[in-house]
């Protein structure tokens, strides 16, 4: 009985401290300064990007609400976005783009360094 109350404190403790990208960021840029707030990275691989897919992506990256600061092409048909959030949407609005976009091109968003 005791490991299972243990193995659930365990779990507990780990799923309330998780963090979305977004939250992790803003820390980052309160805590040290070295991250640029609301930017994030993330590279597409086309090869990997079905029509379907490759409609809501573009509509998650073009739409009102995310700017592309910078598109730089890569080998292997691969694609590296800066996005910045542009529009006055809740948090929870770029943490579901932010997390489309990684199920999307199935690749992980990370913060932009200003370093």
């Amino acid at each position: 009985m005791k490991k299972i109350i243990a193995i659930l404190m365990l779990a507990t403790s780990f799923f309330a401290n998780a963090q979305t990208l977004r939250e992790q960021c803003e820390n980052a840029y309160y805590a040290t300064g070295y991250v640029k707030l609301h930017q994030y990275k993330i590279v597409v691989n086309w090869a990997r990007i079905s029509d379907h897919a490759l409609v809501e992506l573009e509509n998650i990256l073009y739409s009102d609400n995310f700017k592309v600061l910078k598109e730089k092409e890569l080998p292997n048909y691969k694609t590296l976005y800066v996005l910045k959030e542009s529009n006055g949407e809740d948090a929870y609005y770029y943490e579901a783009a932010l997390a489309k976009l990684e199920s999307l091109t199935g690749n992980k968003a990370s913060c932009v360094y200003d370093l």
